[in-house]
């Protein structure tokens, strides 16, 4: 668990973040029976102040991969409620993950302003197979990891044999039970919603019946689209039921169906002819004559909170689908002892963002000039947005991908389990996809919190810190004698160089360490030390930031067949073209804008470059000749520095903090006698610094003309490693042919992915024109741009061309 301090720090900085996300919170009526409603509604916002929600949706150029290629990607962090770019973490993690929840690829990726973009090179050692892309925060982690960003991708390895095909999923048969409201009760109608899925959770096909102990048929049902339906049934008191159901040609399987209760509440959701929503709540509990409430939010920000009373264990409330959010409702029913009773869901297909976009031509010739235009509206009204835009061949491999922003940020992140094809259900309305939309609704609700928690305002302690200053490196200090943790030691991370990053940190009785390092890009080495020399009974350990847990969910069934051969042919030689030609294109690295190369301190009081002065040959001379504000002095053989405090004008009295090259040194007498050649310049702080926990007396670093320590040799327990920080910037390599020269060049392009930028902005009339030129791959290629504007509204658009010789 992080440590007091900082605990408050973070409650005291997301009240101030949350007073905004949560302003709106209230504003509904109640009449009557208004002290429950107001606990109630009081209860939930102190949960919801303590509980920001975070989400990530990452847009991958494709979904289809042969080992060899890049996978690039778009990272959109957003709140919760209102699905606006969160600028609150720095750092998203992202791996790939194989069938056995083993990360096969991970990355760190700097955020800002809740955007980032990276890539990932798969390695020829990775098997054929379908993997889990997941996405995350370090806030995130503080959560189920059901609500880490998931999707499936194909990667598939030319170079390596198949391994066995996957043994026969239609063998494993699923149904699950959903009664509306959560309950059956014995006397009492219910609508009951049922699933039938195959081993990978897709839906599948069937027909059931459900019968009683006296193998009675008491109802028949079968599943209509993506494997969902439902059916009407009473349960009769001290009868228990079953479920036989028949899937595939052969199949017969016997199913478990919820026990019914003696007592209890069922709700049921209709709509009356004049289009308003009807929810009817009924019970059989002696003595109900009191009221049910009904408390209804949308996006955290509640909708409705009414009482009603009990008339003949019925009870009725008519609501307004236009005062509902967009979006999923989350329905709960509480009797008069404010103890939730029944909870639905109920979804309005939000407005999206009109991303209108087209290729100057519907067809192509080879290496030519495609330009697309691009045009964002909200409800018919221009709007900026930032986008990421994507153009691949698709071909029987890779078809287009199903998981967008819009159907993420409103379906599949707030539904347990995963949405078989989301998009759908943000398709033109009917009645079909009205009841296939509420069948998800039943089969798939949950709530990211449970009122247990809520109700009885448990004050959460949060155990991962959000990264809101750059990515926090974690440690653990330990005694190696008997391997348990040490607190309240004062620990130094550093990462030497000429840019070098420091980080302080005190242990807290887990023995845990977290390190501030803001622009720490890259792969480099680390210097993790205590301050004392004393203290060679340490251990320093650096953990893992990443996820120890992920969802249960498994990637679906891989299996190829012969009819993609061909097209698995054209993608291997694609690949191998790429990496033979253009290798040095495709490795070309960039810091991102947002890192800051200055020092942690800043810009230095005094500044000293000894190649400007006659070169003494000990560093002893050079302190005592060239550098004012510093005094050198002696005792009992041991050398120590004192800083002169400028606006004091006197010397301090602490220690400074001594580096060279930005890692710590606390043996003076070990600088006295490092070779002042190796140094380019020495930089003096001479004001009190305080950096995490740590209070100084000035600073003093030394550094030497590379950055790499000069040989200066670091105390012995020092911990050096390697380790990668934030990832370094791809550049996406898209050649040109705008000269004659360049299009009769003799170097293959068998591109399939034409273009891919992560950050496609419209300007101040909500426009953008994108340029790219097509490959030597003919084919029908797909286009596909998505992102939010300013206010969160997401879109999607896509176009189509083809090549052709």
């Amino acid at each position: 668990m992080i440590d007091t301090f900082r605990n408050i720090l973070i409650r005291t900085r997301f009240r101030f973040l949350l007073a905004f996300y949560f302003a709106a919170l209230f504003s509904f009526n109640c009449s009557g029976q208004q002290p429950v409603l107001d606990s109630i509604a009081a209860q939930f916002q102190d949960y919801k102040q303590q509980n920001l929600v975070e989400k990530l949706f990452v847009h991958s150029d494709k979904a289809f991969y042969v080992a060899g290629e890049i996978i690039w990607f778009k990272i959109y962090d957003v709140d919760g409620t209102f699905r606006k770019p969160l600028d609150l973490s720095k750092v998203a993690y992202l791996e790939i993950l194989n069938r056995d929840q083993k990360p096969v690829l991970q990355a760190k990726i700097g955020l800002e302003k809740g955007m980032g973009s990276g890539s990932l090179f798969i390695p020829l050692t990775l098997s054929s197979g379908n993997y889990k892309l997941v996405a995350y925060t370090n806030w995130m982690k503080n959560y189920s990891p059901e609500f880490f960003f998931e999707k499936d991708l194909t990667i598939v390895n030319p170079m390596k044999r198949l391994g066995e095909r996957s043994h026969d999923s239609s063998l494993q048969y699923h149904i699950e039970f959903f009664p509306e409201g959560g309950n059956l009760v014995n006397g009492i109608q219910s609508e009951v919603a049922f699933k039938m899925t195959d081993a990978y959770g897709k839906g599948i096909e069937g027909k059931a019946s459900l019968i009683d102990q006296d193998n009675n048929t008491v109802a028949s049902f079968e599943p209509k689209r993506f494997g969902m339906g439902r059916f009407t049934f009473k349960p009769e008191a001290g009868k228990k039921y079953k479920a036989i159901f028949h899937a595939g040609a052969n199949t017969v399987m016997v199913s478990d169906f919820p026990q019914a209760f003696d007592q209890g509440y069922v709700m049921h959701l209709s709509e009356n002819p004049d289009g308003k929503l009807v929810l009817n709540v009924q019970t059989n509990k002696e003595g109900t004559n009191g009221y049910v409430y009904l408390f209804a939010h949308s996006s955290q920000i509640v909708k409705v909170a009414e009482a009603r009373s009990i008339s003949n264990g019925s009870a009725e409330f008519i609501l307004d689908k236009n005062k509902l959010g967009e979006g999923i409702t989350d329905m709960t029913i509480f009797d008069g002892q404010r103890q939730p009773v029944c909870e639905r869901l109920y979804f309005e297909k939000p407005k999206a963002l009109q991303v209108n976009c087209y290729a100057d031509q519907q067809e192509y010739s080879t290496r030519k000039k495609v330009i697309v235009n691009v045009e964002t509206k909200d409800e018919g009204k221009r709007t900026q947005s930032t986008m990421s835009i994507s153009v691949y061949r698709i071909d029987s491999l890779e078809l287009s991908d199903q998981n967008n922003i819009l159907s993420y940020l409103w379906l599949s992140s707030e539904l347990r389990g995963r949405i078989e094809s989301p998009e759908y259900y943000l398709s033109p309305e009917s009645k079909e996809l009205s009841e296939a939309t509420d069948n998800l609704m039943l089969v798939n609700g949950w709530r990211r919190f449970r009122w247990e928690d809520v109700l009885q305002r448990k004050t959460p302690l949060f155990e991962f810190a959000p990264e809101y200053e750059g990515h926090i490196i974690l440690g653990r200090i330990s005694d190696k004698r008997s391997g348990q943790p040490v607190d309240n030691i004062m620990t130094y991370l550093a990462a030497p160089g000429y840019n070098f990053q420091l980080g302080t940190a005190l242990s807290n009785t887990r023995g845990q360490l977290q390190f501030d390092m803001k622009n720490f890009y890259g792969t480099d080495e680390i210097v993790m030390q205590t301050e004392n020399q004393k203290d060679s009974n340490y251990r320093l350990d650096v953990m893992s930031p990443f996820a120890e847990k992920y969802s249960a969910s498994q990637p679906s069934e891989f299996n190829l067949n012969e009819s993609v051969e061909e097209d698995l042919v054209a993608h291997s030689v694609g690949m191998q073209v790429q990496n033979a030609f253009l290798t040095e294109n495709l490795q070309k690295f960039t810091v991102p804008k947002m890192s800051d190369s200055t020092a942690f301190y800043g810009t230095p009081d005094r500044k000293y470059f000894l190649d400007d002065y006659t070169r003494f040959r000990t560093m002893e001379e050079v302190m005592r000749e060239y550098v004012n504000g510093v005094s050198l002095r002696r005792k009992q053989q041991k050398f120590y520095f004192r800083v002169f405090n400028d606006p004091y004008r006197l010397f301090f009295e602490e220690d400074p903090l001594v580096m060279i090259d930005g890692v710590p040194v606390f043996d003076i007498n070990k600088v006295i006698d490092f070779d002042p050649l190796k140094v380019k310049k020495i930089e003096v702080v001479t004001r009190r610094y305080f950096l995490g926990r740590l209070n100084t007396g000035g600073i003093i670093n030394y550094s030497t003309y590379k950055g790499d320590l000069g040989g200066f040799q670091l105390d012995p327990n020092a911990m050096v490693l390697e380790y990668e920080g934030l990832q370094l910037q791809r550049e996406f390599y898209s050649p040109s042919y705008e000269t004659p020269t360049q299009v009769s060049s003799r170097i293959p392009d068998f591109r399939n992915l034409l273009f891919w930028s992560p950050n496609v902005t419209t300007d101040a009339k909500a426009e953008k024109q994108i340029r790219f030129y097509t490959s030597d791959q003919e084919g029908r290629y797909l286009g596909v741009i998505q992102g939010l504007d300013a206010f969160g509204k997401a879109g999607v658009g896509t176009f189509v061309f083809d090549v052709v010789k």
